[in-house]
């Protein structure tokens, strides 16, 4: 796929539950895009759930790790990095992905790279690249802190979302008053504490619905009264 001349090639799959495509990078840009299913896609300073109606960007050469939870339908575009305008692509990014854009992947994919490319099969490609740069970003992405104190309290955060502990407990946790927390968190992930506690929690539903655990447990685990409650602070995130 990364050989082939095309401007913008189009790539459809359908992966198992649970495969992982481990750590890797490719010499064009991309986006993840899945028609169904959950994809957990990591970078070194951010990790992205990717549901349905959202693809995420990965600039070329960005190392990157991708897990699917539950069975995953694919559609994947790769853009040459030499193109005019897609430098605009070279930053990892989440974006709403429009029914548009959706039919307008589905088209190219479904023509199977052709060559040399059919007057309507470049068109789709430019299509594309309009769209694609225009695809307003989601507030899904959880930005990784590099300060080893704050990076300890986001592991932790990890492997217990439904914590209850306090952000002064947490400040704590990192050595820190919780002013000083808070400033310093701010300003390495751009985003306040609680809201990174949020899109963890977020993150988390996703997963746990996508494995096919019912509503209630899954909201029930991560420490929501009701289903309902959990279902709202998605709504609000996403």
């Amino acid at each position: 796929m990364q050989s082939l001349p095309h401007e913008v090639v189009g790539y459809a799959r359908d992966y198992p539950v649970g495969y992982v495509s481990t750590w890797h990078r490719h010499p064009r840009h991309q986006l993840l895009y899945a028609i169904s299913g959950l994809m957990m896609a990591e970078t070194e300073a951010n990790s992205y759930a990717i549901p349905p109606g959202y693809g995420l960007i990965v600039p070329a050469e960005q190392p990157h790790e991708t897990r699917m939870i539950g069975a995953v339908r694919l559609q994947s575009l790769y853009v040459r990095a030499d193109l005019p305008g897609a430098e605009a692509l070279a930053q990892c990014r989440l974006v709403t992905v429009s029914p548009l854009l959706a039919q307008l992947i589905a088209a190219l994919c479904g023509m199977g790279n052709p060559w040399p490319m059919p007057p309507r099969a470049l068109h789709l490609s430019q299509l594309i690249l309009i769209e694609l740069l225009a695809a307003p970003v989601s507030p899904l992405a959880l930005p990784y802190p590099t300060d080893p104190r704050l990076r300890r309290v986001c592991d932790a955060m990890i492997t217990t979302p439904a914590s209850p502990r306090s952000l002064d407990d947490w400040a704590a946790e990192a050595g820190m008053s919780r002013r000083t927390f808070s400033r310093h968190f701010q300003m390495e992930t751009g985003v306040s504490f609680g809201k990174w506690a949020q899109r963890l929690r977020c993150q988390a539903a996703l997963r746990g619905l996508a494995q096919g655990r019912p509503a209630a447990r899954v909201a029930r685990d991560l420490g929501y009264a009701n289903a309902y409650t959990m279902a709202a602070m998605m709504r609000r995130i996403t």
